[in-house]
């Protein structure tokens, strides 16, 4: 028997032949492609499939599992070499904090479906819903935990069980003979039976919290979800990967039979949650890269042959008939069904179809939202205008131009300030900052109450509305709103809301209503290259969007 030290270390030699050099070598080729995914990622943090994820948890959750991953495709070419009280700490914390990570980077998926049903059900509503205020008998601390959405509290429940779990662990380590010359219990063993013993439950019941009843949990909240990204299958497919590797690791230590001490041999007992890790890191990485580049090239090749089909049909119209497409009938329909005057059309008529699109499958109604009520807000000036067309915009003797920035205000609050929006628009860092300076200050003085996220329970809607709606966004009771179409394609305009702003407030000398002129192009030309092709393509019938 190899002779042993404190923690279960021992002098010999490590191993380095042919099967430890295909682990390493793995090992190797693996962490460069996660690096390169990630890099990937990071460079395109901006596009719309990647925005609607939580980079930076995703992230951490592939970073500790896999630092955890590399040790176990390291372990065999280490052999008894390999501490044992390193292996104790690593399982303790990057292995139960990788996986707990991960379930919370889950939710990020019923988080976003929240606050796009959140966002659907407030922007059907003729009225602007009141706030009332908290009741006084609520401790704060009670009323600041309705305020965190799910990923918030995950990630609080992380923090207070890694806690617990690094408590215990360390209380376990300085106790236990195995790791050290005192102790209360256990004695000191030999590598291999150092790896066997109380010691390891913490961690491992850690873990199968997380794989066995939360994971379980996660996937039962978002059945009802169908977005076309296939969040829940990747989900889905995670949660199945992550299930094996707890009982694999239990029979690889203590099933005494021969064959699995010639398995234990070759494949040590911790690489049973390789697999695993690796499908995680996989699904988190790599296909949200996938669809990224499946998404560029089908808006380029789409780009093109709209292209193609205005140059046609400015050099011949009798060209048109000869252009192939999915029916007979409509020859003539589905080019002009991607282009931009047919968003503009749905825009400007009936947006409601495209607006539960953008909201339930792509997540990305607060684009809808803004460009409906930047519609209707232009529209209000335009008939005040016409109506009266001397009416003196400078002195406003009946406060029409009071109203229009107190609505203004109101739409940029809840559609594009980083701090109140509950899922801002994506525009350029240079329109941001105009419109900053234009509403920030009036946006502040109506304080934290802009912002529906920051009122949790609040809401003074009708009681059929309170059940469905979650006050905590990720509408935790009920995630079937939006897949079922549960919401009525009620009137979408900002006008009917009761702006907060005092009459008292200083409306800036450049306002006018052309303010949201550049934000408005720049959101409609994100819509046009992503979301207006892929609802176009879960169409039926392609002739409602023709000319």
């Amino acid at each position: 028997m190899a002779s042993t030290g404190i923690g279960g270390n021992n002098v010999d030699v490590p191993t380095f032949d042919g099967l430890a050099k295909f682990y390493i070598s793995v090992a190797i080729i693996w962490t460069t492609a996660i690096l390169c995914g990630s890099a990937f990622l990071i460079a395109n943090r901006h596009e719309q499939c990647i925005r609607i994820r939580n980079l930076l948890l995703a992230l951490s959750a592939v970073s500790c599992l896999h630092v955890y991953w590399v040790l176990c495709m390291v372990a065999y070419s280490l052999g008894t070499k390999y501490p044992c009280a390193a292996e104790y700490w690593i399982m303790s914390i990057y292995l139960p904090l990788g996986i707990a990570l991960f379930q919370a980077n889950s939710m990020q998926l019923l988080s976003v479906f929240g606050i796009q049903e959140k966002l659907l059900f407030t922007a059907q509503q003729p009225y602007r819903p009141h706030f009332i205020a908290r009741a006084r008998s609520s401790s704060r601390s009670l009323f600041q935990w309705r305020q965190l959405n799910l990923v918030q509290r995950t990630e609080l429940g992380i923090v207070v069980g890694m806690v617990v779990q690094l408590l215990l662990s360390l209380s376990i380590f300085l106790t236990s003979r195995k790791f050290q010359t005192f102790g209360t219990f256990s004695e000191h063993v030999s590598p291999e039976k150092c790896r066997r013993g109380p010691e390891w439950i913490p961690s491992i019941l850690w873990q199968l919290f997380w794989s066995w009843i939360f994971a379980p949990c996660i996937l039962w909240k978002i059945r009802n979800i169908h977005d076309i990204h296939h969040w829940r299958l990747q989900i889905t497919c995670c949660v199945i990967a992550a299930l094996p590797g707890s009982p694999m690791w239990f029979a690889a230590l203590y099933s005494p039979t021969k064959i699995w001490e010639t398995i234990n041999r070759h494949w040590v007992a911790s690489l049973w949650f390789a697999p695993g890790i690796m499908t995680m890191e996989a699904v988190t990485i790599f296909i949200p890269c996938y669809e990224l580049v499946v998404s560029r090239r089908r808006r380029n090749r789409i780009l093109g042959e709209l292209q193609a089909w205005n140059e046609k049909k400015i050099a011949s119209a009798d060209e048109l008939d000869s252009r192939v497409s999915r029916s007979p009938s409509e020859v003539s329909h589905v080019p002009y069904a991607y282009s931009r005057k047919a968003l503009e059309r749905c825009l400007k008529e009936d947006s409601s179809a495209l607006l539960q699109f953008a909201a339930a499958k792509e997540f990305s109604g607060e684009n809808i939202i803004f460009l409906n009520y930047v519609r209707d807000w232009k529209d209000s000036w335009a008939k005040i205008s016409e109506s009266k067309p001397e009416y003196d915009w400078n002195h406003d003797p009946q406060y029409h131009r009071l109203r229009l920035f107190k609505i203004a205000v109101e739409i940029y609050a809840v559609c594009v300030d980083l701090k109140t929006a509950d899922f801002p628009i994506n525009i350029e860092s240079r329109i941001y900052s105009d419109l900053r300076k234009m509403f920030g200050e009036a946006a502040q003085s109506i304080g934290q109450s802009v912002s529906t996220r920051n009122a949790p329970e609040l809401y003074n809607v009708p009681p059929t509305h309170r059940k469905k709606l979650s006050p905590l966004i990720a509408v935790e009771e009920d995630t079937h709103a939006l897949c079922l179409d549960a919401y009525g394609h009620e009137s979408q305009t900002i006008l009917n809301i009761e702006p907060r702003l005092p009459d008292s407030v200083i409306i800036p000398a450049d306002f006018a209503v052309h303010v949201f002129d550049q934000a408005d192009r720049s959101v409609k030309n994100l819509v046009f290259q992503n979301t207006w092709p892929k609802f176009i393509n879960t169409s039926s019938d392609l002739s409602i969007y023709s000319k």
